[in-house]
């Protein structure tokens, strides 16, 4: 059975993402796994009252999902670094897929380097769903962020294996790098000269990302190109809301470049600012191996 696997703290940002686990485990026919990381640097009698508190809250939780929501769900406890246990347990369940919260947002630029979110998106192999929105409902409205790269073809496959593509609708967004603005101050080229330029750039990106989706299986998708004269992240969050997306998936690597979508720049930007859905996808590679003291699972419920 297909597993997605929910990292828990037991706080109210969790909670919203566990609601989006249940819908997404029905949609898949997946069973749910919740984990949660005990974090051993403290005295070892805190740390075995924590242990004895998740295990009680993890499973009357999984009995409540299994019952009430009809679902299969297990649960583990781990002890570690939180992103380690929870790539461990993931690699372990052979998970396709890890929800997690939203992270704490701050006031202070870049202080998101270091959460775990962050770390799981940048040590893992497997697609993360943050979930930032309120789930209501299954997703409706997907925007899949592509830069034609390999890393970006990832998560359209992504986007396939979880059936995010027969959900409502699927538009695909393509950020292409122009050079118009450079050659408008570099040169004494008019506005009104360079539009042949910009018109030849928006075709080719158009047909880039044509050919991209078809190769993607994912011919049907509506299309939209923007020539990247603004920060990338503020063009992505403004053709979603635009279209009022509930979900954004994007690669967490991609070409060098204007078009990149790499982790530290727009996908961090993303999840540090974005109110909807993220699915933040790698471009592929191996899992790290669960650490020698990570503890083995903690129970079950059928």
């Amino acid at each position: 059975m297909r597993t997605i696997l929910l990292a828990t703290d037991f706080s109210t940002r969790s909670d919203r993402a566990l609601r989006r686990a249940v819908l997404l485990a029905r949609q898949l026919g997946a069973e749910l796994l919740l984990v949660h990381v005990i974090d051993p640097d403290r005295p070892a009698r805190l740390v075995e009252a924590e242990r004895r508190e998740a295990h009680a809250l993890l499973a009357e939780l999984a009995d409540t999902l299994c019952g009430s929501d009809r679902i299969g769900c297990r649960f583990e406890l781990r002890t570690g670094e939180p992103f380690e246990g929870v790539l461990a347990a993931a690699a372990d369940a052979g998970a396709e897929l890890i929800v997690l919260g939203p992270p704490r947002r701050q006031l202070l630029r870049g202080v998101l380097t270091g959460t775990t979110a962050e770390r799981v998106i940048r040590a893992g192999a497997l697609p993360v769903l943050v979930a930032n929105g309120v789930p209501a409902a299954p997703y409706r409205r997907v925007l899949l962020a592509t830069d034609l790269s390999q890393g970006a073809r990832a998560a359209a496959e992504a986007t396939i294996r979880l059936g995010l593509d027969r959900l409502g609708t699927l538009a695909a967004v393509h950020v292409y790098p122009t050079a118009t603005p450079t050659l408008l101050l570099r040169t004494p080229v008019t506005a009104s000269e360079a539009l042949p330029l910009r018109a030849r750039e928006q075709r080719e990106a158009a047909a880039g990302l044509a050919r991209f989706l078809a190769d993607a299986g994912l011919a049907r998708a509506r299309r939209l190109v923007l020539a990247g004269e603004r920060p990338i992240a503020d063009l992505l969050l403004d053709v979603a809301t635009r279209l009022r997306a509930d979900l954004l998936v994007l690669a967490t690597r991609g070409k060098k470049g204007l078009g990149k979508l790499l982790l530290g720049s727009v996908a961090d930007e993303l999840l540090r600012s974005a109110e909807l859905d993220l699915l933040a996808v790698p471009p592929g590679g191996e899992p790290i191996e669960p650490e020698a003291g990570t503890s083995p699972p903690g129970g079950s419920a059928a």
